[in-house]
């Protein structure tokens, strides 16, 4: 899916195993001790826990040992190093604990989406292939409908199908007349006009595949209110830009 979502690079599976180590735990009774490496203890369910997470059977209980053994003297040796004290690795932390938690929000958020795509839209953007539409970009978004019909603005003549996908999907929702918003990229939004459309003598005819239609609208929507999210973030927030002193 396309959200302008930030694409987010998450460290790793290593980060939050080092983490996991670098903290003290509960220390386990004698009787439920597994393996025990230069002084460092490990109970029996965590062996267990290890196995089933990198899918190991039961009777490959000396391989769960390889590995724990393996990841867990490297650790130590990493410990021994002081590399869990350098400035690099604690902004590895932080830049992980920080991805992890926009990571997770924009899930949540994503979750929340509704759409509702309806044959009357995928039947409205069908009725404009093949056509020549005349458009404007407004200078600025109108207050009231009809506003949009007086408002200046830099205009376009273009074969819908040779247009820019966002510019397609939100003209394919108005009527000559009609003005549309879209949400850009941070705190930048727009209005369309559509002014015009007219058939094309020279357009050929081709197959519609309205399940392809459908998915494109579907995302739109998603896409476009997830960025009309973003933009409420930023609009409600204090945000002061401090230029440098010359």
């Amino acid at each position: 899916m396309k959200y302008l979502y930030i694409i987010l690079v998450i460290i790793g599976v290593t980060t939050i195993l080092t983490v996991f180590f670098v903290f003290p735990e509960k220390r386990a009774a004698q009787k439920d001790i597994a393996i025990s490496i230069n002084g460092h203890e490990f109970a029996k369910n965590t062996v267990t826990v290890e196995g089933k997470k990198y899918g190991y059977h039961a009777d490959q209980q000396s391989e769960v040992f390889d590995t724990l053994i393996t990841r867990e003297l490297l650790i130590q040796e990493a410990e021994r190093q002081a590399i869990h004290k350098e400035e690099s690795f604690r902004q590895s932390l932080k830049n992980y604990y920080e991805n992890s938690l926009v990571k997770t929000l924009l899930d949540r958020q994503n979750s929340k989406l509704q759409v509702a795509v309806t044959d009357v839209d995928i039947d409205n953007y069908i009725s404009f292939l093949g056509k020549i539409v005349t458009f404007t970009r407004l200078e600025k978004i109108p207050q009231y409908v009809s506003e949009a019909a007086t408002s200046k603005g830099l205009s376009n003549t273009a074969l819908f199908s040779d247009l820019a996908t966002p510019v397609r999907l939100l003209l394919s929702s108005l009527q000559p007349g009609q003005y549309g918003v879209r949400f850009d990229t941070g705190s930048e939004n727009y209005a369309l006009r559509l002014d015009s459309v007219q058939p094309s003598p020279d357009y050929v005819t081709k197959p519609v595949d309205r399940q392809r239609i459908q998915e494109m609208l579907e995302e739109d929507q998603k896409e476009q209110q997830m960025k009309r999210w973003l933009l409420e973030l930023r609009q409600n927030a204090t945000i002061t830009i401090h230029k440098e002193q010359e």
